[in-house]
């Protein structure tokens, strides 16, 4: 004999699973922040105690330039490169980007499992992945579900670990926080606010897109922020879009973004770029050390330094 539920106990059934999807998506919320911030701080004893984590990239092989600067997290494209950093410095995982063109990744499951089967070990690593680049849902609608899975690929291996994506999110691609808020461990807020249309830094931007990522759910433990230290005045580019911050712009971009990401809740922060790229980024911090640019080497050290 089938049971026929009335309208209102049906009604009532409703509401009750809803109300516990809710309660359960809040509970894995604060779980994922308490887990960011037990592997925040368990990463940062690795390095050293207490220590803020700060990620530059393009360095190349030659790490030693960036840890004079008081960086400790190297941009590393194989688990071999792992042993060559210096002392107190550990490496994150470069495992190719999401192809936006394609939809599909530069590296396979097989690759990835190998490499993190490899890596997760090795004590010169972070634990951190960085599995994609300003990946764009509105141009892949199935991007966040792909990442997802890369992320479950990634725990698979190493439960320590923790995947790494970065965000731009900006006019054209509004929704991508909310798009991708579930995709991975960790979330860098991109936001270039010194472009060459203006005469000012459009400071505005960094509170707009923290804000977005905010929305999305995002606890900012999940949160990394992202400064801009390039310009593209000397690069290939066609359209030279961005330009190197001055000193006193860059003090500002890092005071914003230390009122809207506290040092102390971020997993870590990430400077882009270290190194020139041709086409990209030049001038950079690698070259910004008040010779031909303005000297933003040291501002960053004494920034560093300040947290210590």
């Amino acid at each position: 004999m089938r049971y026929f539920a009335s309208k209102a106990s049906e009604c009532r059934s409703i509401d009750d699973q809803r109300t516990s999807r809710s309660l359960w998506k809040l509970l894995l919320i604060v779980i994922i922040g308490m887990m960011g911030w037990f592997w925040q701080a368990a990463a940062s004893r690795a390095i050293g105690e207490d220590a803020p984590l700060h990620f530059t990239v393009n360095h190349r092989k030659d790490f030693s330039q960036a840890v004079a600067i008081g960086f400790n997290l190297a941009d590393v494209s194989s688990v071999a490169a792992l042993d060559a950093l210096p002392e107190g410095t550990k490496g994150i995982l470069w495992m190719r980007n999401y192809n936006n063109a394609k939809c599909s990744w530069q590296t396979s499951d097989e690759e990835t499992a190998d490499i993190v089967r490899a890596a997760h070990r090795n004590p010169k690593f972070s634990g951190i992945y960085f599995i994609a680049d300003t990946p764009h849902p509105s141009v892949c609608p199935t991007a966040p579900q792909q990442i997802a899975e890369r992320t479950a690929l990634i725990h698979q291996y190493d439960p320590d670990g923790r995947s790494f994506i970065a965000v731009s999110g900006g006019f054209k691609f509004p929704e991508e926080f909310a798009q991708l808020a579930d995709a991975a461990d960790l979330i860098g807020v991109v936001v270039y606010p010194c472009n060459t249309k203006k005469a000012r830094c459009e400071m505005d931007k960094i509170a707009e897109r923290v804000g977005r990522a905010r929305s999305a759910g995002i606890p900012i433990e999940r949160l990394v922020p992202v400064f801009q230290a390039f310009g593209q005045s000397c690069s290939d580019a066609k359209t030279k879009w961005y330009r190197l911050p001055t000193e006193e712009e860059m003090t500002e971009i890092l005071a914003i973004w230390d009122e809207l990401l506290p040092p102390e809740t971020r997993p870590f922060d990430m400077t882009y770029s270290w190194g020139e790229q041709t086409k990209h980024a030049c001038p950079s911090l690698s070259t910004a050390d008040g010779s031909d640019f303005p000297d933003l080497q040291s501002l960053y050290t004494r920034y560093f330094a300040s947290m210590r």
